[in-house]
């Protein structure tokens, strides 16, 4: 059986995170893209805390290095939010 982490502690063990909005409709097929870019360059997804704000749902994808957060955000856009120091 798989353990579940708890999203905050994602976000301390892998605290680049690119943040999304959810569009209206959901991601689509796009989510599935999301998922395999991270099966192509060897890592495990990870999200942290989603949040919702003025009628809208985001979602966090967290990574444990800044330059594979960089590509994702280049690749799905996005909002990069720095680590907390």
């Amino acid at each position: 059986m798989a353990v579940r982490i708890n999203t905050k502690a994602i976000e301390r063990h892998y605290p680049h995170i690119v943040e999304l909005m959810v569009p209206l409709k959901g991601f689509g097929p796009k989510l599935h893209d999301m998922h395999e870019w991270h099966t192509t360059r060897g890592i495990q997804s990870q999200r942290g805390s989603g949040r919702y704000y003025q009628g809208r749902h985001y979602v966090r994808w967290c990574f444990g290095g800044p330059e594979d957060a960089k590509a994702f955000q280049a690749e799905f856009g996005g909002e990069l939010i720095r680590p907390s120091t």
